[in-house]
């Protein structure tokens, strides 16, 4: 066990090999894992803090800051990986075929468990009466699908979705002179278009439209832009250093709105571009020798990282409860750490648990319930 804690394996190397035949980038599977655990953990720590108490953990609440400092708007990772995906192999395909391919993993899949928890939750508040008042109920149903309401994490899909259908449109402009004043506008419009919470917005979809278009960007050569990228490694580490001491200032001192532009937004937009190329161009470079149980781990979670972010919503309120009667007290940092740790442990087993027992049971056809 510790040669394979310590050091590749003639297996981890087996691994990267089928990877590769499978037609994954491998480095950007691992760093799909990398992104939905930073997302499970920035969640798991908050829905402790924010509701395991009878009252929340204060805004000043430094575990809640260092939290929201490191993870909050690591989502720019999966659609800067969205869109290195379509470049370097979507795109090659009709597009016909594309927009079916991500209407039935992700669509379809969105819509059920949208469903699925949006009846939970109208009979919950309404009771098994409710089931009467279809108008009311087509209603929530209809309104939580289009804004990603079902669950407070679904915001992202109304988002991507509308990324995948501009897709073609805008891998199509990077192709001719509108090239660099979209990149140019790529990196300028999402520090004054920031992202309004868990709110499907214009001013949401515009910061995310320019994270995918850099991922759009580095996908027309991936291994080029990395190694341009990793000529500069020094200068990122000082980036990622300054705005999370900055991040830092802001948060402590509450510093957060410039008319309707966020402050803090603006600096989480350079720190995870910064901070994401950091971890990405680790992964390039040693993605071959990692040790194998980190490379399975890695695999599994990339593998079910659609079905984790479905799920994890849902999951992780039911292991509030555990972690609540584990955890009594927010009085100490360690309990608050505790307590997101339970929560994530517990919400993160369960989810992939469901995920197996959902393929086992129903094969391929599982992708549309877990994509």
């Amino acid at each position: 066990m510790v040669d394979l804690i310590t050091k590749p394996s003639d297996s981890a190397v087996e691994l990267h090999a089928t990877l590769l035949t499978s037609g994954h980038l491998v480095y950007i599977h691992y760093f799909r894992a990398v992104a939905i655990l930073q997302i499970l953990v920035l969640h798991a720590c908050r829905v402790f803090m924010l509701r395991g108490f009878d009252e929340q953990v204060p805004p000043s609440n430094r575990f809640l800051i260092v939290n929201d400092i490191l993870f909050h708007d690591t989502t720019m990772y999966l659609a800067i990986i969205s869109g290195i995906i379509y470049s370097t192999r979507l795109s090659k395909r009709p597009t016909f075929l594309f927009y079916k391919q991500r209407f039935l993993r992700v669509v379809v899949p969105y819509i059920v468990m949208s469903m699925l928890f949006s009846t939970l939750l109208f009979f919950r508040w309404n009771g098994v009466e409710g089931i009467h008042d279809l108008i009311a109920l087509t209603k929530f149903l209809s309104y939580n699908v289009l804004w990603g309401e079902a669950q407070n994490t679904y915001w992202y899909i109304p988002v991507v979705v509308l990324l995948y259908a501009l897709s073609p449109i805008l891998h199509r402009l990077l192709t001719t002179a509108a090239r660099y004043p979209m990149l140019i506008a790529a990196v300028t419009l999402p520090l004054f278009f920031s992202r309004t919470g868990t709110d499907v917005t214009i001013a949401t979809c515009i910061f995310f439209t320019g994270t995918y278009v850099i991922g759009l960007y580095m996908g027309e050569d991936v291994e080029g832009r990395l190694g341009a990228i990793a000529r500069y490694l020094p200068l990122l580490g000082v980036v990622a250093a300054i705005t999370t001491a900055l991040l830092w200032f802001l948060y402590t001192h509450g510093i957060d709105k410039w008319g309707p532009t966020s402050l803090r937004e603006s600096v989480h937009f350079v720190q995870k571009l910064a901070l994401g190329a950091l971890i990405l161009i680790w992964l390039w470079r040693r993605c071959k020798d990692l040790p194998l149980v980190v490379a399975r781990t890695l695999d599994l979670v990339a593998l079910s990282a659609f079905g984790l972010y479905l799920l994890h919503g849902f999951v992780f309120r039911i292991c509030l409860r555990i972690a609540s009667a584990v955890v009594a007290s927010p009085d100490s940092t360690w309990n608050l750490i505790g307590g997101g740790a339970i929560i994530f442990c517990l919400g993160l087993l369960s989810c992939l648990v469901i995920i197996f027992l959902l393929r086992v049971l129903l094969g391929k056809h599982s992708r549309l319930l877990v994509g």
